[in-house]
């Protein structure tokens, strides 16, 4: 059928403006009845030169100018014929010979608040949208690094905590140096690479909030960023901490492999760190603006907070949730904050809220909500402090009066329920609700770092079944838990549709080799060999390295005994590292002896010592030379020392606190972490639980294949 039956040639030749053009698009979409996650997924299959993520295509059904490529891979996703097809070129021709592009606004013709600055408490006398400035000590080099900019482009990027003074910093940088330059804030990838097609002029890239660039179907690259500096550009961006520092960790050290764009990325930019706490001179700055500014002297009269946290209301916001009048208002805060921390930036829909409380309540809670229960405690969170902030905002979807879902203010996300793993019911309404690609590969990354495995698959296999991407990920879950046939013929099923998927295929060429040696494993356990059992669970968990290393080392290879004896040491592996060391293994003699050392394991020592170890008689030299006892109040102020270094993004903290509770064999520190997402403190769990001296094997290697549930009890699959 001709789509000119659906769109007229005379309703084509009628249009006039962009958005009546958009009209006509969203009538193609209504007729095929498809989704923006389903355009996007047929562009996909079809291998069409452009991608159509929704942040492309919403912002075109609601009036904007597509390119002109853009519109071409629509049509073909919509089936039109090709003849057809020409009939609404022609309109776009027309449309734009007669309506150009919306001019570029200039950076000073844009307000502060559209550019991401938060809204400040107001104050008598307060004037103007915001406070006076207070200078921070970074501002020089911050101020130097963008003018550098002006003749050959530049990408700086603020790193620091909500409510630290990022974006307003940013702005007060970027209105010195450039502030008659053209701005663009664009809503993702696809936005950027149209600007890229065009024709160059020097202007300012404004990414507030980067992290919404990572892990997008259409990654922003080294590469895009690059060409952007030949304009010039000048590409300033914000991000989070732990943001910053999942990404920039290299590979090489635990970093997960899809990290790898994000990760030259950011090697690509002048990063400036921005403290929460002001310095002695900033201080000194604030004091003296504060007896002018009567928003700055109620903020430095508060004591238990930082200036800039306390003009975004910040701790006001953290009061409002500790002291809430009932457990639905603060339920519907924490389930908030919980999703913004499990990675998922859409709005969160009024009715998630309700099917996700009920793990936020007692079970007489639940059973005893008032009628208006929800209404009430959303009016609660969107109660506005200081006329300016509040926990809760509700956003639409881009038409007045349409309301998409809630937003939570991003210090409340980042202060409440660090170490709480959400419940079964958030994840469970998270991960059902997503439609978008982005959140729900955050949603399993989270999942995966809290070691909620479960979870992970749930929301794998949403993104595979709505977006077609992901398949690699989900087989790899699948073939940790011991299912390598149904990981096997999920892949075979999607490359036969994308042929193109290079990391489906080599994590289907990676299980067919270890096929015949996971059928040889585990034929013979079943004959009763408990051994096999066990290197058959780990080669599902670790895709068979350590095996490898295994039959390298008793090859005689040097190296392959050296990275064989690190790598068991790394996964508390005592009894085999003890094994192979009274075979004559030095590698592992040497690892074995840091181990027990590292644990305290005096007797051990002693034992190994005696019967002529001499790497057991340097470490326990060691050890007992040091007389080392342990300060419980200088391990604390250590613990929370590093705590703090994550929150500002030292790269090296969470590894040295995670090492830290191994060290100390502290259990419980270590859940704590994993709860959080704490980076490799998962891994520190496992290996601290192998290294006992009273280690549960089988519970071991079902922590390593299932994970936890949300409740933090290992978890049973289902035909378990």
């Amino acid at each position: 059928m001709s789509y000119l039956a659906i769109v007229s040639a005379a309703d084509l030749a009628d249009v006039q403006d962009w958005v009546a053009f958009g009209k006509l698009l969203n009538r193609l979409k209504a007729d095929r009845d498809m989704s923006f996650a389903a355009i996007q997924l047929r562009a996909k299959r079809l291998k069409l030169p452009r991608d159509l993520p929704p942040a492309t295509l919403s912002p075109v059904m609601k009036g904007k100018r597509p390119a002109k490529e853009v519109l071409s891979c629509l049509l073909k996703v919509f089936d039109v014929a090709q003849a057809d097809q020409a009939t609404w070129q022609e309109a776009w021709n027309r449309l734009a010979e007669t309506q150009p592009a919306s001019p570029i606004p200039r950076f000073d013709e844009v307000s502060p608040r559209q550019l991401g600055i938060h809204a400040a408490i107001s104050a008598e006398e307060s004037i103007g949208d915001l406070p006076e400035y207070v200078s921070r000590d970074f501002d020089d080099d911050l101020r130097k690094l963008i003018s550098a900019g002006i003749e050959r482009g530049c990408f700086v990027v603020l790193v620091g905590r909500s409510s630290s003074g990022k974006t307003r910093s940013l702005y007060e940088a970027v209105h010195v140096v450039a502030p008659n330059w053209p701005i663009v804030q664009p809503a993702g990838t696809g936005e950027i690479v149209e600007l890229l097609d065009g024709p160059r002029q020097r202007i300012i890239i404004w990414l507030d909030e980067m992290h919404r660039f990572f892990g997008a179907d259409l990654r922003l690259t080294k590469e895009h960023v690059i060409r952007l500096l030949q304009f010039p550009a000048i590409v300033v961006a914000t991000l989070w901490p732990d943001d910053y520092l999942k990404r920039k960790t290299p590979r090489g050290l635990g970093a997960p492999a899809e990290h790898e764009n994000d990760r030259r990325l950011l090697e690509l930019a002048e990063v400036v760190s921005v403290p929460d706490v002001l310095s002695g001179p900033e201080q000194a700055e604030a004091e003296r603006i504060a007896e002018t500014d009567t928003r700055i002297r109620l903020a430095l009269d508060v004591k238990d907070a930082g200036l800039t946290q306390v003009l975004a209301a910040g701790p006001d916001l953290l009061h409002r949730w500790e002291q809430a009048p009932d457990p639905y208002a603060k339920a519907v805060i924490s389930f908030a904050a919980d999703a913004r921390r499990l990675g998922v930036l859409s709005p969160v829909a009024e009715n998630a809220f309700e099917s996700a409380i009920s793990g936020y309540l007692t079970s007489s809670q639940r059973v005893n909500r008032p009628r208006r229960w929800l209404a009430d405690a959303l009016a609660f969170g969107g109660q506005e402090l200081h006329g300016a902030v509040s926990a809760l905002t509700p956003v639409d979807d881009g038409q007045a009066g349409l309301l998409a879902g809630y937003v939570v203010a991003d210090y409340v996300a980042q202060h409440i329920r660090r170490t709480e793993c959400p419940p079964r019911s958030a994840w469970e309404t998270l991960i059902s609700a997503a439609e978008d690609a982005e959140d729900l590969r955050r949603l399993a990354a989270a999942a995966n770092a809290r070691m909620r495995y479960c979870h992970e698959e749930e929301a794998l296999r949403r993104l595979f079944d709505r977006h077609g991407t992901g398949a690699a990920e989900l087989a790899g879950v699948l073939f940790r838990s011991g299912r390598e046939r149904e990981a096997v013929d999920l892949l075979q099923r999607h490359l036969r549709d994308a042929p193109d998927d290079r990391p489906a295929a080599d994590r289907l060429e990676q299980i067919l080799t270890l096929a015949p040696r996971i059928d040889e494993m585990r034929a013979a356990s079943a004959d009763g060999d408990f051994e096999a059992g066990r290197r058959l669970a780990e080669v599902f968990v670790d895709a068979g390295e350590a095996d490898a290393l295994r039959a390298r080392a008793d090859a005689g290879s040097l190296l392959a005994a050296e990275d064989l004896a690190a790598l068991l040491a790394d996964r508390g592996a005592v009894d085999e590292l003890r094994e192979r060391a009274d075979g004559g293994n030095q590698p592992a003699a040497n690892s074995l002896a840091e181990l027990l050392a590292t644990h305290g394991r005096v007797d051990d020592l002693q034992q190994r010592a005696d019967a002529g170890d001499e790497a057991a008689s340097r470490q326990l030299a060691k050890l007992l030379a040091s007389g080392t006892t342990i300060d419980g109040a200088a391990i604390q102020a250590q613990l929370a020392y590093l705590r703090r270094r994550i929150g500002s993004g030292d790269e090296a903290a969470a590894r040295q606190l995670t090492a830290l509770l191994f060290e100390l064999r502290n259990e419980a520190e270590l859940r704590r972490e994993v709860d959080a997402g704490t980076f490799q403190a998962a891994d520190r769990l496992v290996a601290l639980l192998n290294a006992t001296e009273t280690v549960d094997r089988p519970l071991v290697d079902r922590l390593r294949a299932y994970g936890l549930d949300a409740d933090g009890v290992p978890y049973r699959p289902r035909e378990a």
